[in-house]
């Protein structure tokens, strides 16, 4: 085909209440991990509703979700204490729509450099260390323009239990890890290949970070780990180990949620699916600040993450050229990005096309017709899928030529 994607891609450019303390021992937390937590009382309520027991009493909890507000905000924070710092190592902010069934989901970056009110330029993951729950909240909602409705805070040692109790995530290990750290206990030893990792293995899949991605590669692994952690925890045959889970959960998690705000929850994700949750990370460029390593984060680029993957306001889509016509996707792209488009990549597809394609990868179909208004022609398939970066892909097929700009 004529379209290479190092060319096409050269011409864009890319209030809570004071939280209970709970004494952490072990050595590491991933952000995804409390998201995951958050579902499990809820689920155990659900299960026990379905079931009939204590219909009464319950029926009331899912009359309306959250109250029927239209949105409603949660920080989940992970801490490392392994040292005795309570540094909020994983950090992540969402957005819940109730009445659409949106949510989205924005990782920080745990050494963004950012403004810690009261005290200064620090990391953000300094802020628990300071002033806990209050510090990291208040931090996070001067950071991102968004106030807080609730919290959830988690230890690894119940992640792991966690892991274990679901019987294990299944996941695509892409390559050999292997990893020693004698000060923290710690060992990582996973083969490549498709298989059913533990708790203590899971742990080790999403820690890793000695190669040349670095953190980067951590946070991909991270969000890997929780749409298959989230899609095992919604299997059918969960329901036996409700109990257990639920166990977990109240040893592992601090939160003001309360089960009706955790029902509620429950059932947003369980229509949304895993698929269409938008999920990315804030970005930001890694910089040597005072002999620190620290990531620079840009307000303006800070301000249309929050917007798209928070509020989503814009979509976000892969450009595929099905053509012979060098550049086509491309052009494509620009199109859509002067429209507010976020545009993930640019390349070829496998195969040529007649007619251009606009493929829903998020079960919202609502994010495709925009697409598709914006574009003025092509057709709208389902195709949805948990692992895709973007929202939807445009297949360009050869309807668009004649349409160039």
């Amino acid at each position: 085909m004529g379209e290479s994607r190092g060319s096409d891609r050269g011409t864009l450019e890319a209030k809570q209440t004071t939280p209970k303390r709970i004494t952490f021992s072990w050595w590491w937390l991933i952000w995804a991990a409390a998201g995951l937590c958050i579902l499990l009382f809820g689920a155990g309520l659900g299960a026990m509703t379905s079931a009939g027991a204590s219909t009464t009493r319950l029926g009331g909890l899912l009359a309306s979700r959250f109250g029927g507000r239209s949105h409603v905000s949660i920080l989940i924070v992970g801490v490392d204490d392994s040292q005795g710092r309570g540094l909020a190592d994983a950090l992540i902010a969402c957005v819940v729509k109730p009445k659409t069934g949106e949510v989205g989901a924005l990782a920080i970056p745990r050494d963004s450099r950012v403004e810690l009110p009261g005290v200064g330029i620090r990391r953000v993951n300094a802020a628990h260390s300071i002033g806990g729950m209050p510090l990291t909240i208040e931090t996070v909602e001067l950071l991102l323009g968004l106030p807080i409705d609730y919290y959830v805070e988690m230890n690894v040692a119940g992640m792991v239990d966690l892991v274990d109790a679901l019987g294990g995530v299944e996941i695509e290990v892409e390559k050999r890890m292997h990893y020693r750290d004698r000060s923290q206990d710690l060992l990582i030893d996973l083969q490549p290949g498709l298989q059913r990792l533990n708790g203590e293995q899971a742990m080790g899949y999403v820690r890793f970070r000695h190669d040349a991605a670095g953190d980067l590669g951590r946070i991909v692994r991270q969000r890997t780990f929780v749409r298959a952690a989230a899609g095992r925890l919604l299997a059918p045959d969960m329901v036996s180990r409700i109990p257990r889970l639920i166990d977990v959960f109240l040893d592992t998690v601090d939160t003001n949620m309360s089960p009706k705000d955790l029902v509620s929850l429950k059932k947003v994700l369980e229509d949304t699916g895993v698929e269409g949750i938008r999920m990315e990370t804030l970005p930001g460029e890694p910089r040597m600040v005072r002999e620190q390593s620290m990531i620079e984060l840009d307000a303006e680029h800070v301000q249309s993450a929050v917007n798209r993957v928070l509020w989503g306001y814009g979509v976000s889509v892969t450009v595929l050229n099905a053509t012979d016509l060098p550049g086509l996707a491309a052009r494509t792209a620009a199109k859509l990005e002067r429209r507010g488009c976020h545009i993930v990549d640019i390349g070829n597809a496998e195969e040529r096309a007649d007619t251009t394609r606009i493929v829903d990868h998020r079960n919202q179909t609502a994010r495709a017709q925009r697409v598709f208004g914006w574009l003025g022609r092509g057709t709208i398939s389902v195709a949805p899928d948990a692992a895709a970066e973007a929202d939807v892909t445009v297949i360009v097929g050869a309807d668009m030529v004649r349409d160039r700009p």
